[in-house]
């Protein structure tokens, strides 16, 4: 009856145990993809840099092409072989000021006609005598449009999604850094309950333990997310773009994963029962 009931409690610690595992897994998890969230995709220091990548400029490139072919469709400029009129030293400045302009610490956006003028000049600033005879003539029609122009932009950029990408991308912000407090004072929480019922060798073991769960999950779901654009032709829907510059961000995501798998693997290994 003895030798029962000890083993009853074994398996009650053994399950609790297994509890504060799963917890700490989780709240890992969360703070880590969070923090490298609001490090990447909503720094813009880091997409700017991101999208001068080899791979990431081609992405650039075609789609601020699409917007310039939709624009001279705005303002009847458009020519049949008119198509990618626009160099990468073109539109790198184009896709910085929208950058700047939805990402980063900012206000609600309610009006969008600053970014349009800034696109506009660098439209005005990087088609000269040396751009094709396509991107003059669009962007002399452009400068005829006078103060209708900056409109002719907001139309042909999709300016009014971008506002809504910035205003969403100013709340996400807001949302991931008080999760990110939470989930921390929820671990600090957790450790200190477990620290109440097991040794330090306990703790440092199955604390290292819901590291490497939350590793290896990071390591998965980043790996399949990195190779939906790989998979699936996504050219031709929207915002296709931002899942291809995402696909090198997320297998950036995958070494993070593999890091923290290694890093919590070696203590983990040194506190195991011999």
């Amino acid at each position: 009856m003895v030798e029962g009931r000890r083993a009853n409690l074994r398996r009650m610690g053994q399950e609790q145990a297994g509890q504060y595992k799963r917890m700490m897994a989780f709240v890992i998890f969360l703070a880590a993809t969070l923090t490298l969230i609001t490090a990447t995709f909503l720094n813009p220091i880091f997409m700017k840099k991101q999208i001068r990548t080899s791979y990431n400029q081609a992405v650039i490139v075609r789609q601020v092409n699409k917007n310039f072919d939709v624009l001279a469709d705005v303002i009847n400029a458009r020519d049949e072989d008119d198509a990618n009129l626009l160099a990468q030293a073109q539109t790198q400045p184009i896709a910085d000021h929208i950058i700047d302009y939805t990402l980063g610490i900012h206000w609600f956006k309610i009006n969008n006609l600053s970014l349009a003028q800034q696109i506009l000049t660098d439209i005005n600033q990087g088609i000269d005598k040396g751009s094709s005879s396509g991107a003059q003539v669009i962007n002399n029609k452009l400068k005829k449009q006078g103060a209708n122009a900056p409109y002719a932009i907001v139309k042909a950029f999709n300016l009014n999604i971008v506002t809504l990408g910035a205003n969403i991308a100013s709340l996400l912000l807001i949302v991931n850094v008080i999760i990110v407090i939470v989930t921390i004072i929820t671990l600090i929480s957790l450790i200190n309950d477990m620290k109440s019922k097991a040794s330090t060798r306990v703790l440092i073991h199955n604390a290292t333990a819901a590291g490497m769960w939350a590793g290896f999950w990071l390591i998965l779901i980043s790996g399949l997310l990195a190779l939906v654009p790989v998979i699936f032709d996504v050219d031709n829907i929207e915002f296709g773009s931002i899942l291809e510059i995402g696909s090198s961000v997320f297998l950036e995501y995958v070494i993070v994963g593999a890091i923290i798998y290694v890093i919590c693997a070696i203590p983990w290994q040194a506190t195991s029962t011999k």
